[in-house]
């Protein structure tokens, strides 16, 4: 069912529903509430999902940055810009992995890449919180690139995503990013 189908049938209006299934509204009216339950034939409890979930980003940035060569005039780019840890504690399960900030093909496209098997791990919590997550770790990668480094072009949203690719490809360029930095990171070799 749409938002237009449930709206003709329970009345409510389309910006009300669109709020809701969006998750920006600022809470939900009982009246609205007990119109939709009594359309779906469900209880209150069975309309809304509550997690117990706080995410933490650490963020470990490459002691070889994108910077702008002075003397030629282009940017220098590394492929990797930062090694992220994020550590996720979803009701009563904690969940830990590791990815890489992709720069090397700024400032038109950057991304977060992490195996394919975290993909699958994430996919166990519900969307509107896996959404949640993926927002801060891409915010997270937008302020680091923006405030960290003196990049002429600044990004935003709609240059950065995430991607999710092959286990073990990303596994040895984690490896290969942390021996790049001196010993910094030596701590993470051994997970």
């Amino acid at each position: 069912m749409n938002i237009s189908e449930m709206s003709e049938r329970t009345g409510l209006s389309r910006n009300t529903l669109s709020a809701l299934q969006n998750n920006t509204g600022k809470g939900i009216q009982f009246d609205t509430m007990d119109a939709i339950c009594k359309l779906l034939d469900i209880t209150p409890c069975e309309l809304f999902t509550y997690a117990d979930i706080n995410a933490s980003i650490f963020s470990h940035p490459n002691k070889n940055q994108i910077r702008k060569n002075e003397e030629f005039g282009y940017l220098e780019t590394v492929n990797y810009s930062s090694f992220y840890e994020l550590e996720i504690f979803y009701n009563e399960s904690r969940i830990t992995f590791q990815g890489l900030l992709n720069t090397s093909q700024y400032p038109d496209h950057s991304y977060i890449v992490f195996s394919v098997k975290v993909k699958s791990i994430l996919e166990k919590i519900p969307l509107i919180f896996r959404q949640e997550i993926y927002n801060s770790i891409i915010e997270c990668a937008i302020n680091e690139l923006n405030n960290s480094y003196d990049l002429p072009t600044k990004i935003d949203k709609k240059s950065l995503g995430i991607k999710f690719l092959e286990d073990d490809y990303i596994t040895n360029e984690i490896r290969e990013f942390i021996k790049q930095q001196d010993g910094e990171l030596d701590e993470f070799l051994e997970k």
